[in-house]
């Protein structure tokens, strides 16, 4: 199991208020306030239904073990050794990825140890991103029996521009949905526009 955590919070959202304002034309500063919170609310959910970060936010991820945690399963007679079968990498929640600040391990008495850069390279190629270990490097182990593993790492597009448009046009209609329908009670099935689950599709990352 592994848990996740917000380091540092992104600085900017990935569209600008007046970006918004000219979306929903609204020509004045009236209702900016009303507007402001939309944006972030707006942002928060394509990112929890992409699995993706939007704009660069670091993050702490801890994981129990190293080791594999859904056996195959098997029927029958073992004749051989009992194994225990170890993973080469560590998946990461959120992407895309940037940069890994640190992998630290915790043993029993909750000492920390930071794993040398050297032993691992980021696999940001595939998403969900992973940490894999290079050949013949392994993890260590006699961990503590939670949160034995801490990874830091950044994630977010590189500029709110470098997001893929559908995206951010998903956002604005949220957004625009949100500021034309506020005060209203409804069904759930039309909290959002159905637009956005076109918009979105290609870019979920399936975990």
């Amino acid at each position: 199991m592994s848990g996740i955590s917000v380091v540092t919070e992104p600085s900017q959202e990935p569209v600008t208020l007046q970006e918004v304002k000219e979306y929903l034309r609204v020509e004045d500063s009236t209702d900016e306030r009303t507007i402001r919170p939309l944006i972030e609310t707006a942002r928060r959910f394509a990112e929890q239904h992409l699995g993706r970060t939007l704009v660069s936010t670091t993050f702490k991820q801890s994981y129990d073990g190293f080791h594999e945690m859904e056996d195959p399963l098997f029927e029958g007679i073992r004749t051989g050794p009992y194994l225990n079968y170890y993973k080469n990498y560590l998946v990461l929640a959120n992407g895309p990825v940037i940069s890994v600040t640190h992998v630290k391990t915790f043993d029993d008495a909750d000492v920390a140890t930071t794993l040398a850069a050297s032993r691992y390279y980021l696999d940001n190629a595939r998403e969900p991103a992973r940490i894999v270990l290079r050949t013949g490097e392994t993890f260590p182990t006699a961990l503590r029996v939670a949160n034995a593993i801490e990874v830091e790492f950044v994630a977010g597009y590189s500029s709110i521009y470098s997001i893929p448009e559908p995206i951010r046009m998903g956002i604005l209609q949220h957004i625009a949905h949100l500021y034309e329908h506020r005060g209203d009670m409804y069904e759930a099935s039309n909290a959002y526009p159905p637009m956005l689950r076109s918009l979105y599709a290609p870019y979920v990352i399936h975990k």
